[in-house]
């Protein structure tokens, strides 16, 4: 007989009362809030904003996580049916049968998967009653305390689905989804090539402006005269300049592809000075690129015809580029190895 047995043999019923007395329930007395009502107020009014803009953002791609669970006929549990409110992209398509496929057939990440769906739609279940809570004047705490709770989850998405190769892209790092940063101080070394760099792209633009602001009323005046129709307006005719403008808007018209390349020269040109100046006052001076390129193959495209090519002669002091860079070779047959 083990000890076990001699002591359950020894021990019977008790045979009187121990006289303990019976448990009575705790007394419900009121208790105060942990918040003021107008502190808890403020907290859910900013909490709703911080919940609506974080559900927003995220919507479309947790609609893409139930589409994979849709075409994996599989249930979210605890959650019904879902009405859908973003159209799928071919690219989001491509990742709902992905994940329909590889990423469900892992028990573990079907799992967050379900577990994130429903988490969306319960924060934003709570978002709704909390409104109307704030709507009647009568917000709750514990209210509160669940959708904090639910925001925390959402907040944290990319780092559960960090280790997902596509469930990664679906949900990247936290500063794509929030608001930009401040800009972070640059080292000595970069913030003097930022200077090397502002200074190089202003330098061109100066060049360039300088060196069009001769040649541009000629070109703006032909381009209005064509535009007007006043070409063989006798009234105007006048000498000097006009009379140039004159025959070079008469030998131009017929070549409407040549006027067009001025017409978007001259809008070019005024954005041109309008960029400058904003860049000289510290305004950003890559937008300046888009602009001095192709304004400055405007040489190329007066030199093309016999009545602009004195507005840019060859002799310009390498201002402008002298010809259209050369293509890439294409691969021919001849260029490739016979094969033995």
């Amino acid at each position: 007989m083990t000890t076990r047995d001699s002591f359950e043999r020894q021990t019977g019923p008790l045979q009187r009362s121990a006289g303990t007395q019976r448990l009575q329930p705790l007394a419900r007395t009121p208790t105060r809030p942990l918040l003021a009502p107008d502190a808890l107020r403020a907290q859910t009014q900013e909490l709703l904003a911080k919940a609506r803009a974080t559900v927003e953002s995220l919507e479309p791609r947790v609609e893409i996580l139930y589409g994979a669970c849709q075409t994996a006929q599989v249930a979210v549990p605890g959650l019904g049916v879902v009405a859908l409110k973003h159209p799928l992209s071919p690219k989001g398509e491509q990742i709902v049968n992905y994940l329909a496929g590889a990423t469900f057939q892992q028990p573990e990440w079907r799992k967050e998967v379900l577990v994130a769906i429903f988490r969306f739609y319960e924060a934003t279940r709570l978002i709704e009653v909390a409104q109307g809570e704030l709507d009647r004047q009568h917000p709750q705490q514990h209210t509160l305390e669940e959708l904090k709770l639910q925001v925390f989850y959402l907040c944290r998405f990319h780092e559960i689905f960090k280790n997902e190769r596509v469930l990664a892209q679906l949900f990247p790092a936290p500063q794509t989804l929030s608001a930009p940063s401040s800009k972070t101080e640059l080292n000595p070394v970069e913030r003097l090539k930022q200077k090397k760099q502002r200074d190089e792209i202003l330098g061109k633009a100066e060049i360039l402006r300088a060196s069009l602001a001769p040649r541009m009323p000629t070109l703006i005046m032909t381009v209005e005269m064509i535009e007007k129709g006043t070409i063989l307006d006798v009234r105007s005719l006048l000498t000097g300049t006009t009379r140039t403008v004159r025959l070079i808007a008469m030998g131009i018209s017929t070549s409407p592809d040549l006027v067009k390349k001025l017409q978007e020269a001259r809008g070019l040109y005024e954005k041109l000075e309008t960029q400058l100046k904003e860049a000289k006052a510290g305004g950003d001076v890559l937008v300046l690129k888009d602009t001095i390129f192709p304004l400055s193959r405007l040489a190329l495209t007066c030199r093309q015809h016999a009545l602009l090519r004195d507005l840019f002669p060859p002799a310009d002091e390498g201002l402008f580029p002298e010809e259209e860079p050369a293509p890439a070779k294409a691969a021919t047959s001849a260029d490739e190895p016979v094969s033995s």
